[in-house]
Parts: C-alpha cells; structure tokens; sequence
C-alpha cells in the first residue's frame, strides 16, 4: 500500500525519519531516480540514514511502476521518495497512478527558478511535470512536515 508520495530532494533526512515515517507507520521505503538506481556511493549514504526497521530500495521510475502495477509490495506501508516529480510523471505515463503527492524541500539551482514557499523551489522541467501530473488528476500539496498546514498547490500549477 503507498502510504505516501513525496518530492524531497534530501531524500532520507529528520523530517522523513522523524515524522512522516511515524506519522503513517512506513515501513518501506522506495527511492525513485533513475541516477541514483546506478551510484553506490549515494545508496550507501542514504542507506546510512535510514531508520533500522524500515526496508529501503531503489529502482528506476519504469521498475518501480511495475513492481507496484503488479502488486509487489503488498502488506507494506510504503512511501515512494523521489527529488522532483518527474519520476513520478513517468510512472504514471507508464501506467501506475497516484492520486495525490507531497511536496517538501526543493532547493534552487539556479537565478530562474521559480520560489513556491518557504525551502521549495521549481524549474521549468518541474513546472511542465507538474502541469501534467494536475493533468492527470493528480493533487498537489505542498507540506514540509505533518504537522504544518498542507496547501494545495493543484490549481496553482494548473494555471501556469
């Protein structure tokens, strides 16, 4: 079961850990990047700080699609991480859709960026993800933490 989606490009850090983690009783986690599936040295570090009785795994946004199109996780609760939202574009293109995601951190790269709120920035490429993910009926919120409010960013991105 996917307890949760959400676009955080510190990927395993103390707000996964120490509150969605909790909060939705995740016990799998599935980092989604089709760059990080191929770089040891940054699966060791994340693995590093994720928490002991959470599984972490790593796939490809098309592996990642199937697996979960053929119900291969299955009595987990699990929260699919990816740094921005292509990834999760190119699951649902390739035939595995989410209803909602959340958005967290997303540092800026670059003068033309665009500021959201607070730490979370977008780029062209994200804009164009998310306009199509709202496309596809998918509700875009905007929470750093479960505690703070979640917004709704849906027809923000619409209107873009």
């Amino acid at each position: 079961m996917i307890s949760d989606v959400r676009i955080d490009d510190r990927l395993i850090h103390g707000q996964v850990c120490g509150y969605w983690i909790p909060q939705n009783s995740i016990n799998k986690i599935v980092i989604v990047d089709d760059e990080i599936v191929h770089d040891k040295n940054r699966k060791t570090a994340l693995r590093f700080g994720c928490p002991e009785k959470v599984s972490l795994s790593f796939h490809s946004s098309l592996k990642t699609a199937e697996i979960l199109k053929n119900g291969g996780d299955e009595g987990s609760n699990v929260m699919i991480l990816c740094t921005n939202p292509k990834p999760i574009l190119d699951m649902i293109e390739a035939g595995y859709h989410f209803d909602k995601i959340t958005v967290g951190n997303i540092s800026p790269h670059d003068k033309s960026d665009v500021h959201i709120k607070g730490t979370t920035y977008v780029n062209q490429q994200d804009i164009s993800c998310f306009k199509k993910l709202v496309q596809q009926g998918v509700k875009i919120i905007l929470q750093m933490a479960p505690k703070d409010n979640a917004e709704d960013l849906t027809e923000y991105f619409a209107k873009l």
